[in-house]
């Protein structure tokens, strides 16, 4: 290995280390409390060497973001090579992506809350962009599939798609709000709850 792929090798481990450090302190502190200062030394890096990697906490939440939207990505490509009822396969890989690591999706919303967009460069925005029209390309491939089968119209089931879109966001909130979290509720058994709600929209 030459000197120069061995220093990009090093770059992506320190950058690797620096978001896995910004990581655990969102779990833990809320964002206004985390600082590069604060995440450079918990790295063991120099105050200057974080900036070589990101410019502010903003990049910091952008990378957190694209990582874990590509997570789901991921999901969403199995989901569309699967055979099966995509329509199923969709709401159970949305509901495993919210509440298989409930941690990683809290961070994840700390981070798009609290990302000034507006504050990020044009090639970091892109990405997210390109990132977001990806994800809505792959659902709406999988729906229309999914419509296709079941013989029901993609145009007139519009409302339909944004009513069970907003469910299912809903149930997903409230499986993770604190008053729940005492409960003893078998994630197969609101599975199957919330699917079959999900399932008569469609039909």
């Amino acid at each position: 290995m030459g000197v120069k792929e061995r220093k990009a090798r090093e770059f992506k481990r320190r950058e690797e280390g620096i978001l896995a450090v910004a990581y655990q302190f969102l779990t833990d502190m809320e964002p206004s409390q985390m600082t590069m200062e604060s995440i450079a030394e918990s790295a063991e890096i120099g105050r200057g060497t974080i900036y070589k990697h990101f410019k502010s906490k903003n990049e910091i939440y952008a990378h957190l973001i694209l990582k874990r939207r590509n997570f789901f990505l991921e999901q969403l490509v199995r989901v569309d090579q699967e055979k099966g009822d995509p329509f199923d396969k969709l709401i159970q890989a949305y509901m495993e992506y919210c509440l298989e690591n409930p941690v990683a999706f809290f961070v994840h919303k700390r981070c798009e809350n609290h990302c000034l967009y507006t504050n990020l460069s044009n090639e970091l925005n892109q990405a997210i962009e390109d990132q977001q029209q990806q994800k809505i390309e792959l659902v709406e491939k999988i729906l229309n599939r999914s419509f296709n089968q079941s013989g029901v119209d993609s145009d007139k089931s519009l409302y339909e798609i944004c009513a069970g879109w907003g469910m299912l966001r809903g149930a997903i909130d409230a499986m993770l709000e604190e008053r729940f979290k005492m409960l003893e509720i078998d994630k197969k058994v609101y599975y199957q709850t919330v699917k079959k709600m999900l399932m008569k929209l469609r039909d």
